[in-house]
């Protein structure tokens, strides 16, 4: 199938797109905030981000470093994010949605990470096992030479929710992922209950059009039509390397 864009490199090797095919549909009262690498549409309701979307390429999915986790409020949204003193005794942890892991290739891009728009409550154990697990899965499978759209966030359909902090941050439900191949020719979602601490990778996978329903938000529209139908339909797993990380 032909390649539905073309990847250019800057002066800096830092990978470019002529558009970015990642992000969702835009709700209309929401902020979309543009950082170096990762995208974001914050929901201040919620006091978190309905999505993150970035570009994952098998250069930044290979690439190593370090960071210090050190969480600040982000300076771009206009009302306001929720602080790192919210989740004082909430028994929650910040967790990321875009990981730091996943923006070795720039040191800016890592530090944006810890920016309180890309955070999220999650419960340890479910963060330890399964999205920690998630993560360096879709990294293996971008190491697989392919470059992928990859969108994560909070399912805000659940609504209401109960909150913590100062800044009443919403403690959503469940999370979802939604991952589409570059090349156009396949895509895979997640869902995932906050409260689970078990379970294989491939056992939270459903289609795009799964997750759309669930979620209620509109994944990868700038790909055309045809395309679209196709692999947003699609429940051939069978696609995807799950027995990425047991190599």
């Amino acid at each position: 199938m032909k390649k539905i864009l073309l990847l250019l490199t800057g002066m800096f090797g830092i990978a470019s797109f002529a558009q970015q095919y990642e992000l969702p549909a835009q709700a209309s009262r929401e902020q979309q905030v543009k950082h170096l690498l990762f995208t974001l549409s914050y929901h201040e309701g919620y006091e978190l981000a309905s999505w993150v979307a970035w570009q994952l390429t098998p250069e930044q999915a290979k690439a190593t470093g370090i960071f210090k986790e050190k969480y600040t409020a982000d300076p771009l949204v206009t009302t306001g994010t929720s602080e790192p003193k919210d989740y004082k005794d909430a028994g929650f942890i910040i967790a990321q949605l875009a990981p730091a892991a996943d923006m070795f290739t720039s040191q800016q891009a890592v530090e944006e990470t810890f920016l309180m728009s890309n955070v999220v409550p999650q419960k340890p154990a479910f963060n330890k096992y399964i999205w920690k697990t998630n993560e360096k899965l879709i990294r293996e499978w971008a190491k697989e030479g392919h470059t992928l759209y990859v969108v994560a966030g909070p399912v805000l359909a659940d609504a209401p929710f109960g909150t913590f902090g100062g800044n009443k941050v919403s403690i959503p439900v469940r999370y979802y992922k939604a991952v589409l191949d570059a090349d156009g020719t396949r895509a895979i979602g997640f869902v995932f209950r906050n409260n689970v601490s078990t379970g294989t990778p491939k056992s939270f996978a459903v289609s795009i059009d799964e997750l759309e329903k669930i979620t209620g938000l509109d994944f990868f529209p700038q790909l055309q039509d045809d395309i679209e139908n196709e692999v947003e339909s699609s429940k051939d797993f069978g696609k995807w390397n799950f027995q990425a990380l047991e190599q």
